[in-house]
Parts: structure tokens; sequence; C-alpha cells
């Protein structure tokens, strides 16, 4: 159907409705521009138009190899078809969201333009069409409410923002889904951090918009820092937590500026192994610091069974031997000075940068095979099995070190606090000492001090030192 048949149809059925006297009208009332009412029509189940600029599938559309034939044709059968089935895949409740339609039908109104393009509604719109196909579902109309035909392309972009807050039979956006819509009322409404938070309503306030664009940078960075690179729907999870990319976009912020881009880039490399080995907690991830990969998760992999010892011989063989580039000519009399070219990687940097690959072509396998460097093919699921085990132990091997260096230094910052406290004592002291007021509490004091003294003997028993000071009067 062509825009025009379908402009056509919606603007005859908002004739039928106004001119209609049958008792109250059915409206949907939204806040943009200012609250307004919407008339609700039916129109055919297959004129609308699937909405192919929808933040709910961005993620997967960005990855898709149909994305140029969406991009290039939004309303042609084959994009459509594309759009339908990532509608599909990307809302987590579908099949529980499938079977209210069929035993319920469609309480809610979705939104539709004047041209006919869902704003909302597009998994309703799909699985109603299943429903149908499968002889489950008679009715073959859709409820929708209409925007009026002055509304723009920017205002459509934040309307779909406002109404995914209205929870419904609706399935949250994931993460990225969230920061890609974010970004985009930001490039292509035009938006200010500030307009985006009070159009959302952010936990956090314009600086946490701020910060939310910022993980997006950060998730395109990580996912290129893989040999072959990860698509950005690899960072789609069932617990999609913003708390640990928050964390970690506060430490590579940090890295970056006290030791450089390329430290920051080895610090993601290590916190994409633990994440990719499942790991999901805050406080797990924020472990996965400095040389623990070196440090303890290739020495567990190498003490492991046959998969895991075979991952370490794998991600520990030398490195292979850099090729020269050939030389450039230069014109005659060129001084060749300038920057030397860059170090090959040295042997951790090639070790962390292969069992990285390797967590990622385990994750992405299922239960099929991976072939390592070097040539073996081993199953992923024990791929997986060996990985996440290592790096689990790995980490709480890291915590419990964190943890005795905490209990290492317990004994001088207590006494460290406790010198605080008697330097404020005697200044307090020296302050009433001589007062009168200061008679009835001089008892108390007195008994305070022989309990301190009676510590700092304590002290001196534990420490040894009693005995020392007295031979040395």
């Amino acid at each position: 159907m062509t825009e025009a048949a379908r402009r056509q149809q919606i603007s005859q059925a908002l004739e039928a409705y106004y001119a209609s006297k049958d008792g109250a009208k059915d409206t949907l009332r939204i806040t943009l521009r200012g609250p307004e009412i919407l008339p609700v029509i039916e129109v055919p189940l297959d004129m609308p138009i699937l909405n192919t600029n929808s933040f709910r599938i961005a993620p997967k559309l960005a990855d898709h190899p149909g994305a140029e034939t969406v991009r290039r044709d939004p309303e042609s059968q084959a994009a459509q078809r594309i759009v339908a089935e990532l509608v599909k895949a990307s809302h987590r409740q579908s099949e529980e969201l499938k079977e209210s339609l069929k035993d319920e039908g469609q309480e809610q109104a979705g939104v539709i333009t004047r041209s006919g393009k869902l704003i909302n509604a597009n998994t309703r719109c799909v699985l109603l069409r299943e429903l149908c196909d499968e002889g489950k579902r008679k009715n073959r109309t859709l409820r929708v409410a209409v925007l009026p035909s002055d509304f723009t392309n920017e205002q459509e972009l934040e309307l779909e923002s406002v109404l995914q807050k209205q929870r419904e039979h609706k399935d949250e956006y994931n993460l990225v889904g969230e920061l890609m819509m974010i970004q985009t009322l930001h490039d292509k409404a035009k938006m200010s951090d500030a307009e985006i938070n009070r159009l959302l309503r952010v936990k956090g306030g314009e600086k946490r918009v701020t910060d939310l664009r910022a993980v997006l940078e950060l998730m395109e960075r990580a996912r290129n820092l893989t040999s072959s690179p990860m698509p950005l729907s690899e960072f789609i999870s069932e617990q999609d937590k913003r708390e640990n990319w928050l964390a970690l976009l506060a430490k590579v912020r940090s890295i970056d500026a006290s030791e450089g881009r390329p430290a920051g880039d080895d610090h993601i490399r290590r916190w994409l192994i633990a994440y990719c080995a499942g790991l999901d907690s805050v406080h797990a991830l924020r472990a996965a610091a400095g040389t623990w990969v070196e440090d303890d998760v290739l020495p567990d992999l190498a003490e492991g069974a046959t998969v895991a010892s075979t991952v370490a011989t794998a991600v520990t063989a030398p490195p292979a031997e850099p090729k020269a580039p050939a030389a450039k000519p230069q014109p005659v009399g060129l001084d060749l000075l300038g920057d030397a070219p860059a170090p090959a990687p040295g042997a951790d940097t090639e070790a962390i940068q292969r069992i990285l690959d390797i967590s990622i072509a385990a994750k992405r396998a299922g239960d099929g095979a991976i072939v390592l460097p070097g040539g073996s093919s081993v199953p992923a699921p024990e791929v997986r099995e060996a990985l996440s085990g290592s790096v689990k132990r790995g980490l709480d091997a890291v915590k419990r070190r964190a943890a005795a260096g905490s209990r290492i230094q317990r004994p001088a910052n207590a006494l460290e606090a406790a010198k605080k406290s008697l330097r404020e004592a005697i200044d307090a002291l020296d302050d009433v000492v001589e007062e009168s007021a200061f008679a009835a509490a001089r008892a108390a004091v007195i008994d305070l001090h022989a309990e301190v003294v009676d510590l700092v003997a304590q002290l001196d028993d534990i420490l040894g030192v009693g005995g020392v000071a007295a031979s040395d009067e």
C-alpha cells in the first residue's frame, strides 16, 4: 500500500469518527506539546507501517545484515519483514504479550502518524498479525490514536520516549536501546541533556544523561577492542545493569587522564573478560582491575583440566613475530626524523587479547566448537565453563588480597585515629583544667586516663616494646 493510500484511509476514518453521533468517542490523552486528546480509530491490521526508527530495535538493527535494506527503503516488504522479526525478538515478554492479546484483545491503543507509521505498538501489531494468520483471531483491525498533521519528526522521537514510560503490557527498553534513544534525541531532535532529562526524568539528572551518552561511546570503544569487532547488540543482557557501565566509565576516564588511552583500552579488555564470563555484580567487576588476568586467571587455567590447560597453552603461546612494514620511498634529502614506530605488543598484551577473543568466540558459539590460536578445536560450552570458573576464582583472589591488605593496615589506621583523639583530649583539658567547674568531672577523666594507660600497656605487650623502652631509660 502506498503512503497516499494510507493517508486516505486514515483521513476517511477520522471523518467518520467526527461525524459519528454514537455516544462517547474513544480517545487517548498524551502530553508532549502540552496535553492533547487524540482520536482513536480502527485501521486494517495490515495497513500500518512498522517503525524502522524504533529505539527498541535500534541495537539489533544496527548489527543486522539487512540494515542497509531497511535504511534505503524502510517501507518495502523486505524491510518490513526484517523489522517485524526484530520487533518480536527484541521484546523480552513477547509470548506473554501474545497470550494476553489472544485472551483479552488489544486494551491500549497504539499511536500512528497521518502517513500510517506506528510510533509505538509495533510489537502488538506484529503479534496480532500472527494471531490472525494462525486462525486465533478474527478481527483484523488495530486500534490507533492519530497524531495531528503538524507533528514533526523530532516530536515523534520525543513521543516514543514518553510513551515508553507507560508500563502496561510493554517491555522496558534494554540498556543499549535506551542509550541509543538518548543519543538520538540529542543528535536528531537537537535536545540538550537538560531537555532530555526533563523529558525522560532520568534518575541522576542532567549529569546522568551526559554520562549515559558517554556510556554509549564507551560501548562503541569496547566493541572495537576485539580482533573482530563485537556487535553492539552483544551488550544486551537480561540484567542490563547500568551501574556496571557507569562504574567502568568512571574508571576509564580516570585511567585515560592519568595514564593515557592505551592504558584505558587495556583496562576495558580485562573488564570485558570478566563481563563475558557472566559476572554482573558491580562489586565483582570493580575487582577486574590491574594484572589479575595474568596473575590469577592464566595460572588457574594452566592447572585446570584438559580444556582449561589447552586454553592456557593457546593464550600464552609466544606472540607471532610482526612483519616489518615495507619501506616507503622517501624524497631525496629528506631527514628521516619523527616519531618512532609503536613497539610490537608484549606477551601480556597478546595474552589478554587472545583470552578476550576466545571469551567472545565461546560466548557466540552456543553449543558448537571454536578454534583456538594454534588450531585446536574445542567445545564452546567447555571453554565457557573453564573461563567462567577461572575468572571467578581469579577475582575472588583479588578481593582476598585487597581484604588482607585492609586487615594489615587496620592497626595503624586505628592508632592514627586514637592519636588524633588523644590530641583533641589534651586540647580540651588545656581549656578547662584550671577552672573550678572542672573539679566535679576531674575524677571521671582520671579514671578514663587510667584505662587509656592500661590499653597502651597492652599495646606494648603485643608489640614487644615495653621491655625495650624500660631498658633504655
